[in-house]
């Protein structure tokens, strides 16, 4: 996997990684300058720590993780009546056959960011975005931590666990968005998974649209300490589903436009889109008025469009070509670019 980094018209090599290819059962990792078992970290984990790197002063890092992982045991993150409502904005232009963007903001409180690299031995290639103010990285403790010395850092290891958005090698892309509570099916048979470790496994093992819906409802997906999501997806051949429960059941909303759009409210539950969130309404006037073909500019001047002033990060991932561009906090004339390399289609 090659990852690299841009601002403005300067191109930087971030990181030039040399992972085993998926089933392999070691994957390779550059090794860490010293022993750090004296505090209580493996090679892998070091490594992986000594990866992060500051990219914006948001601040918005990077970051490859080495160490193996999994997706069940983590509690997932905390949200209390008191926060803020979310109020995101997420969408897929797929008419263009070799450039079918997905797109989100994040709307919250202050995020910092970490833009997480995986490549699991037994799963895809993927780049996820990370809110680590859920690690306890919030306010001044978010600030240069490439400085700070890696047992503080310890936490990070646990990043992969709370995926918001993000894209696999395979062109799979999938984010949430809060919605109403919808009544979650349990099923005693069904193993339970976090909100947002769904997105990770999902990533890790789904190759498209069709695969991730499958996935999906092979767990009973946990709430608790958070509030309700729904999940849009889409992938490089052009499919897309919006993954939700209401009343007890889930509803898989299909469409039959060359795009997708979903922000905070139920679309299981309501006749039209038309006049439920002033944000949709924008996204679908300005998707339908392009036949849902948009390039990377459209797709950021349409987030722009409907961003609000508690937008922490918009992003628009390309699901064939796995180029990822990130402005933060609004500042939508200075993007960062990130490249996943992809399986060929």
């Amino acid at each position: 996997m090659t990852v690299r980094w841009r601002t403005g018209s300067a191109s930087l090599l971030a990181a030039v990684i040399a992972l085993a290819a998926c089933g392999q059962a070691t994957p390779s990792f550059p090794a860490p300058d010293q022993d750090y078992s004296h505090v209580g970290l493996s090679d892998a984990e070091a490594s992986t720590l000594l990866s992060l790197e500051q990219v914006s002063d948001y601040p918005l890092y990077t970051m490859h993780l080495y160490a193996e992982y999994n997706y069940r045991e983590f509690k997932g993150p905390e949200a209390t009546s008191s926060e803020p409502a979310w109020a995101c904005t997420l969408f897929a232009a797929l008419a263009d056959p070799e450039a079918r963007l997905f797109a989100r903001n994040l709307d919250w409180r202050y995020s910092p960011t970490l833009v997480l690299f995986t490549d699991p031995a037994d799963g895809y290639a993927a780049v996820t975005f990370v809110d680590i103010e859920y690690l306890g990285f919030t306010g001044e403790l978010a600030k240069d931590l490439d400085s700070k010395p890696i047992e503080e850092l310890s936490v990070l290891l646990d990043a992969h666990h709370i995926p918001f958005d993000g894209m696999n090698e395979a062109g799979l892309a999938i984010a949430m968005a809060a919605v109403p509570p919808g009544q979650v099916p349990t099923d005693p048979e069904k193993d339970n998974i976090g909100s947002l470790g769904i997105i990770r496994a999902m990533l890790d093992q789904a190759g498209s649209v069709g695969e991730a819906i499958e996935l999906f409802d092979n767990y009973n997906i946990d709430f608790e300490g958070g509030p309700p999501l729904h999940y849009l997806m889409a992938d490089a051949r052009g499919d897309s589903a919006l993954v939700e429960h209401y009343e007890g059941e889930i509803h898989v909303v299909r469409t039959d436009t060359a795009w997708h759009a979903a922000t905070n409210f139920l679309e299981s539950s309501v006749e039209s889109t038309d006049g439920q969130c002033w944000r949709h309404d924008i996204a679908a006037t300005q998707l339908e008025q392009n036949s849902g073909a948009l390039d990377s500019p459209g797709a950021f001047a349409l987030l722009e469009d409907v961003s609000q002033p508690d937008t922490q990060y918009s992003v628009v991932y390309n699901t064939n070509t796995g180029e990822v561009r990130v402005a933060m906090a609004r500042t939508y004339d200075r993007v960062f670019d990130f490249q996943l390399d992809m399986l060929e289609q």
